[in-house]
């Protein structure tokens, strides 16, 4: 599901200044529009370098609303007179984006000069506040001259897609004109492509739903401690419209080095943005660029605090392992007795390089890579630094690249280490963030804020607090959860949470919902805390007449060993404020978190219908009547019949009969069975039928709460019946099963009247939560698969 796999990065920037932290001015509202709000999209590119062969430079403008045909006016602003621009740009009817073509005469263009030229959308009335209407680009004559084949690693498309791990050989340009600058071509372009997924481009296109455009990108180390990328186009476009172009960037903070030829950036240091939003990429550090000629060296180095000891004449000692990379030939460290600053730690690691630091410890002729372990007496009990610093091959100190740890030493008879000091609140926006509460409602936002004191390291996992709780029921421990499918603060969000304190927000929440936030933090001496806290976003402010909330559907099935009464609590919630007919409805027929259906009310009919469309998963149209894959290994078919239509194939919409007097649901007008069964390839076998309601004899009742004293396991199986599915969350691998839910083959087995309708439980594996703030997209793996099998676009 879409809605639960990608995350907008809130509270962090780009290196070009996209986001930025936020302030009083991002949160005022702002003003209404009207018209078809035109405009310059984000992602159109502010350098265009062109070539001997181009004579056009095309120029996307967007429009909200593409009902009919339009004609928008374009002041532009060409000093050279070189480019031939036109005074207007047209949309179709129906079409919500148009081109803007500039032609010019590569000839009269001059090599390596920047030519810079600005547009305007000359429309008052059908732009828009919230989309550029301005736009300024630098067009420039083929700048670039070729260095040679470098080595290109990707760390990048992995974070939205599970790929093969694919390193390959790339041209590499750098700038005629600009130090520092360089262009590599065609990076994520089909050689990538067809490898990181194991098709073929056909079988990419079609299956993935991926196209790619041959774009060069371009990369900034004019500064080689300070290397990125800005926001920029890679060639990447998902044919499902509510991704688009896929763009990479470098997050503020997240900038990468340049070191001896080799390009590197942090853990989490750069972004890849669609429409949906964007998300953190180079999640585990492999992202690596080699400019021609470079050579790679492994000059790693790590320290770790093993333990104390006490020799025979009382003597106690701390032992540090070290353990190094294939290329380093020495070690330099000291130990300093008191938890010294980054800054304090920056000028010793300069010392040990240059010999003057006090009480130098060396360790010299290593050859290889492996590990080596120190023993020095320490007197003292408390904290302790540690600073390290590695030798080249040639024996040369590489300072830039120095490690620091902080350890506690007990000493004899001395101290404890001091336990984690931190604190977690979840919260409403309006309480927490009351100047930000006008962009994040309470209904579906939670601010989170976390502080210490210390901290080494802090992992969060935020989930729904019944999906929380039905994994205890299963076993799984809040730490488990949060060690299994957690996130780690970035440094900088770290370093916040260290000082005045981490703030952020959790933003797309279902509304009128109780969540659970874990956090798990260790500190630098080595302890660890686990701290929990719980909010619930608000209620949607809602004045319609049909009754919200919580009913409890009954189906009384006689078969050969008897009667059964089915249960099922399904919810009915508002879709949005001011909405009165648009509504979710969840948990209908088997309990399956995250599975929210559209619904419609009609007052004049007295009807509440589900088309077979789900949240998040719009794109795939009415899932009724066959099987959608929701884990690995597990699928799930909804098959809904009028039935008064002898012909229906299961894939009717669902039809509830609202009271015309007291608004309530009150009885079913389709028959409505569930099944489950086990995805095999494509196919699915071993179907099972877990729930069967049928219009005539389902009774429908607004639920309540079972009465105080009852406890929250029995009041969860009195609501939802002995025979339904409990599917309280899915596993992080069912996210990354296939670019989006799969719509199986097989076709769904229509369960004869008169079964006993056995109960299958399904794998009850965690969920993982978007690990940061925003919620937007769909972290997936490739799989090819047949072609006849229905996907979704």
């Amino acid at each position: 599901m879409k809605s639960l796999k990608i995350f907008i990065l809130a509270a962090v920037a780009i290196v070009a200044g996209l986001f930025a932290a936020c302030s009083d001015d991002d949160f005022k509202a702002g003003p209404a529009v009207s018209g078809t709000q035109v405009y310059f999209p984000e992602s159109i590119a502010a350098e265009y370098s062109i070539g001997d062969e181009v004579s056009e430079i095309v120029i996307p403008v967007m429009r909200v609303v593409g009902t009919e045909a339009q004609t928008v006016a374009v002041l532009a602003d060409d000093k050279s007179g070189l480019f031939s621009i036109p005074a207007s740009v047209s949309f179709a009817a129906g079409e919500k984006k148009a081109e803007l073509v500039m032609t010019f005469d590569r000839t009269q263009l001059e090599d390596g000069t920047d030519y810079p030229i600005s547009f305007l959308l000359n429309d008052e009335e059908n732009t828009t506040p919230y989309g550029n209407s301005q736009l300024a680009i630098t067009v420039t004559p083929w700048p670039w001259e070729l260095l040679g084949t470098g080595l290109f690693r990707d760390d990048w498309l992995s974070g939205m897609f599970n790929g093969n791990s694919v390193e390959i050989e790339v041209p590499i340009h750098k700038h005629k004109s600009r130090e520092g600058i360089y262009m590599i071509e065609e990076m994520y372009g089909w050689p990538f492509l067809t490898e990181f997924f194991g098709g073929s481009q056909a079988a990419i296109e079609s299956k993935v739903g991926l196209n790619y455009t041959p774009t060069n990108i371009v990369l900034n180390a004019s500064d080689p401690n300070a290397v990125f990328f800005s926001r920029q186009f890679s060639g990447i476009t998902d044919k499902d419209p509510d991704y688009g172009d896929y763009e990479i960037a470098t997050l503020k903070d997240g900038e990468g080095t340049l070191v001896d030829g080799v390009i590197t950036f942090p853990v989490q240091g750069l972004a890849l943005y669609c429409l949906k939003g964007g998300q953190y990429a180079n999640k585990n550090g492999n992202f690596r660029i080699l400019l021609p000629g470079a050579e790679i060296v492994d000059y790693s180095l790590a320290v770790e605090y093993d333990s104390m000891r006490v020799d025979n004449d009382g003597a106690t000692s701390a032992v540090l392992t070290f353990n190094y990379g294939a290329d380093v030939t020495g070690i330099g460290y000291v130990v300093v007795p008191s938890n010294i600053s980054a800054e304090e730690r920056a000028t010793l690691a300069a010392a040990i390089a240059d010999g003057s630091a006090k009480d130098l410890n060396k360790i010299e002729n290593l050859d290889g890579s492996g590990s080596v372990t120190e023993k020095f007496v320490l007197a003292g009990s408390g904290a302790h630094t540690v600073v390290a610093v590695a030798n080249d091959k040639n024996g040369q100190p590489l300072t830039a690249d120095f490690v620091a740890i902080n350890f506690f030493f007990t000493g004899s008879g001395g101290a404890a280490a001091p336990d984690c000091d931190v604190q977690a609140q979840l919260g409403l926006p309006s309480v927490l963030v009351p100047e930000n509460a006008a962009k994040y409602p309470d209904q579906n936002n939670l601010a989170f804020s976390v502080k210490g004191s210390e901290l080494q390291s802090v992992r969060t996992y935020l989930n729904k607090t019944e999906i929380i709780e039905g994994a205890a029921d299963d076993g799984l421990t809040p730490e488990a959860l949060v060690d299994t499918y957690g996130s780690d603060l970035s440094a900088a969000q770290l370093s916040a949470a260290n000082g005045a304190g981490f703030l952020t927000v959790y933003s797309n929440r279902d509304a009128g919902t109780s969540y659970t936030l874990i956090v798990k933090a260790k500190n630098i001496y080595g302890k660890s805390e686990l701290v929990t806290a719980e909010c619930s976003t608000a209620q949607i402010d809602y004045t319609g007449e049909l009754v919200i909330g919580n009913y409890l559907m009954q189906y009384e099935l006689t078969g050969p060993s008897g009667s059964t009464t089915l249960k099922n609590e399904f919810t009915i919630v508002p879709q949005e404020a001011g909405n009165d007919v648009d509504f979710f409805v969840s948990n209908l027929g088997t309990k399956i978190s995250g599975i929210s259906w559209y619904a419609a009310y009609d007052s004049a009919a007295s009807t509440l219908t589900l088309s077979g469309i789900w949240k998040g998963d719009e794109n795939l149209g009415s899932v009724l009547g066959g099987w959608i894959g929701i884990s690995e290994t597990e699928a799930v078919a909804f098959i809904s019949k009028n039935p008064s239509d002898d012909q229906s194939k299961g894939g009717d919409p669902i039809v509830f009969k609202v009271d015309p007097a007291t608004k309530q649901l009150v009885k079913l007008n389709t028959n409505l069975q569930v099944q489950v069964g086990t995805i095999e390839g494509q196919s699915v076998t071993n179907p099972q039928l877990v729930a069967i309601f049928n219009a005539d004899g389902t009774t429908i009742a607004p639920y309540t709460e079972p009465e105080a004293g009852t406890s929250a396991l029995s009041a969860k199986m009195q609501s939802v019946g002995h025979s339904a599915v409990k599917v309280p969350y899915r596993s992080v691998a069912d996210m990354r099963l296939a670019g989006r839910r799969n719509l199986l083959k097989s076709n769904a087995v229509s369960a004869g009247e008169g079964l006993t309708c056995p109960v299958r439980t399904l794998s009850v594996k965690p969920e993982r939560c978007e690990p940061s703030p925003k919620t937007f997209g769909r972290v997936a793996t490739f799989k090819l698969v047949d072609s006849s099998a229905r996907l979704a676009k």
